[in-house]
């Protein structure tokens, strides 16, 4: 199967692991080509991991980790002596601690590789051909606008002596949810905080880059790209519904 006007990977230039970093932001078309080509992953997971681990780092010491065991009690409709608050704080301090450095390390990679294989999977299942190593590759360098926002999100989280980890995903402005309170319209703040810049700008490159790998139209890829983000979507929404 293949859409109208199949992209081709023979008329640009050459770029170099290093340059495809800037190259997927400021001239995305020749950068994805050469990916396609050549898949390289190794520069911009690396870079995702490192921002990834600093802002762990930055989070972590700002956490109001007794309004969060407050929160997670109420949710879980539980109530203990207040005597036992305390201890219960430190618990989730160093759990939460814990939890959040192993995921700040190891996120990068696992999203990448899980969305990587299902879109490899998606586009061979319409019978387009494309490797995994250009499906990863181009998934890893998509995903840089994302690496982006996380570095303009760290300062704000220095100006802020206390954070609430729920409430990190409103702080930056790049998506609707802080149109709606996130506690008394839950659903509709989900859908509205999935609608951002920066995720919108990585389905972009997704669309450009899975183009160039399949050697398809980009209308053709874009519809599957857009179709499985609004399965996301629903997804996430359902999951702020039900928890």
């Amino acid at each position: 199967m293949s859409g109208a006007g199949p992209a081709t990977l023979d008329s640009s230039p050459e770029v170099g692991a290093l340059g495809r970093i800037p190259g997927a932001i400021l001239s995305p078309g020749s950068t994805f080509a050469s990916i396609a080509r050549r898949p390289t992953w190794i520069a911009p997971l690396l870079l995702w991991s490192i921002v990834s681990v600093v802002l762990t780092a930055t989070i972590i010491p700002r956490i109001d980790w007794e309004r969060a065991t407050r929160q997670a009690l109420e949710k879980r409709h539980q109530s203990i002596p207040e005597d036992r608050i305390p201890a219960a704080v430190e618990q989730s301090r160093k759990v939460g601690s814990v939890i959040s450095w192993v995921f700040g390390f190891v996120a990068p990679a696992l999203t990448s590789l899980f969305i990587a294989v299902v879109f490899w999977g998606a586009f061979k299942a319409f019978g387009w051909d494309m490797t995994f190593p250009q499906s990863f590759g181009a998934t890893t360098h998509a995903f840089l606008p994302n690496v982006l926002g996380a570095l303009l999100l760290i300062p704000i989280l220095f100006k802020r002596e206390t954070l609430d980890p729920q409430g990190i995903g409103d702080l930056l402005r790049s998506n609707l949810g802080f149109l709606v309170e996130r506690d008394s319209a839950k659903v509709v703040h989900a859908i509205l905080q999935s609608i951002d810049v920066f995720s919108i700008w990585s389905m972009i490159l997704l669309i450009i880059g899975f183009a160039a790998a399949a050697r398809i139209s980009k209308k053709a890829a874009a519809g599957l790209v857009v179709g499985l983000w609004f399965v996301w979507v629903l997804i996430r929404a359902g999951w702020a519904a039900l928890f």
